[in-house]
């Protein structure tokens, strides 16, 4: 075994007894080279893949540090965990001790950057890049969640000659309160379990009046739909040919399949404007979100944001940069993802055993059942037989949608289905 060898397989071995516990402070390059008698770039080139699996997390001019002390029941209990925000709750927690420790310079005082701290801009832009989102680094606005973001795109002028907003419906409860709340312009189209009626964008798009779509491309809220790659192609073509804005808002992008790219991949005339945010990969008090941003609307943009706020929070901005760049976020977003798919298969799986013909859709949190006529959920409430359904009750457009939970819940609820049929 190598010197390099042998100092990744101590350490690791340290970690997984506990004797390096979560959090604690690894040795230095240098006193590493000392006690294992090699170079510091043998020791360096060590702590390197121990990073790069995740075994530990870099601090800027600070050092190494254990990022999770190994535990088996720890990763069996992960595959039962409920309340998956949990799972980032703890790193983070570190990244925000770190923020505070020696950096009361600016984020104690005023600090004037309304895109956002250069060190998270950078974060995202890399980590936007691992999503197939590549764009330049002053393209990217950091904001107060994805509903500011939304709030002010729905003020400004784009410039295109449209003055009114296309969304889908169903579409996120508090994009249609935004809206409807301002009294602002706006057309509906329908996206349903049979897809979106490219005709009917197609004749939106044509009327001049549209300044853009506002669409959730991969598991949309509420109903869980994903665009398919050639829509998306499509959409981005439309767009570039109308001069029709996409606000593709991608909240639950970071559990898609690695195949499933965002329409802003497709875009080449900078007609998508992506939004980002960290609620759902991290926990929902984390209001912070980012937007990406054609170069031609920045300004505009900014010049909004600077009647609402200063600054977005600096310190949660800085934690944030420190969560991307010693590969936590990496780390938990992919235990989510790998729970995720885990639970969605499982899903899946007993729907096709239960050989059910009501059409459904299956996204991380939940399965979206469309009812067939004439068995509607008043007719499940009057048997009392769904009661912990109600209040996932949807009744948009002319549809009428149930959400069923993964589990007990989704096998409760086939059972019934299934005497329906």
């Amino acid at each position: 075994m190598s010197v390099y060898q042998d100092i990744v397989a101590s350490i690791i071995k340290d970690i997984k007894n506990g004797s390096l516990e979560k959090g604690s402070k690894l040795p230095s390059i240098r006193q590493l080279s000392q006690t294992y008698v090699c170079s510091k770039d043998t020791a360096q080139r060590a702590l390197l893949d121990l990073k790069y699996q995740n075994y530990i997390y870099a601090v800027p001019k600070s050092g190494y540090y254990v990022l999770e002390g190994y535990n088996e029941a720890d990763d069996k209990a992960l595959l039962n965990l409920n309340d998956y925000n949990q799972l980032a709750y703890e790193d983070f927690k570190l990244c925000l001790d770190e923020s505070l420790a020696g950096h009361q310079d600016y984020l104690f005082n005023y600090y004037h950057e309304q895109a956002g701290l250069k060190e998270l801009v950078k974060a995202l832009q890399n980590r936007l890049a691992a999503d197939d989102i590549y764009v330049n680094s002053d393209q990217i606005v950091i904001t107060s969640g994805s509903q500011q973001a939304l709030y002010i795109l729905s003020q400004i002028d784009f410039g295109n000659g449209g003055y009114k907003i296309l969304i889908e419906q169903p579409t996120y409860h508090r994009m249609n309160q935004l809206i409807n709340r301002q009294n602002l312009p706006y057309e509906t189209i329908t996206r349903n379990f049979d897809g979106l009626d490219f005709d009917k964008l197609e004749e939106h798009f044509k009327s001049g009046q549209i300044k853009f779509f506002y669409t959730i491309s991969r598991y949309s809220n509420p109903l869980g739909l994903s665009y398919t790659a050639k829509e998306k192609e499509k959409l981005a073509q439309l767009a570039s040919l109308y001069d029709v804005y996409i606000i593709e808002d991608d909240y639950m992008g970071d559990f898609s399949d690695t195949k499933n790219l965002p329409i802003h991949y497709y875009d080449t005339q900078n007609r998508v404007i992506y939004i980002k945010s960290f609620s759902m990969a991290l926990f929902p008090g984390l209001r912070l979100g980012s937007v990406v941003l054609p170069p031609n609307l920045k300004a505009t943009f900014l010049a909004h944001k600077g009647l609402i706020d200063y600054d977005t929070n600096l310190i949660m901005q800085r934690a944030l940069s420190v969560y991307l760049d010693n590969g936590m976020f990496q780390k938990n977003i992919k235990k989510l993802r790998d729970l995720f798919q885990q639970t969605m298969e499982k899903s899946r799986e007993s729907i096709e055993n239960a050989k059910i013909s009501t059409p459904y859709q299956i996204s991380p949190r939940h399965i979206t059942w469309q009812l067939p006529k004439g068995l509607s959920l008043e007719k499940f409430k009057a048997k009392k037989q769904i009661r912990f359904l109600e209040s996932s009750f949807i009744s948009p457009t002319s549809e009428t949608y149930l959400q069923i939970g993964h589990g007990k819940e989704l096998n409760y609820f086939l059972k019934l289905l299934k005497k329906t049929e």
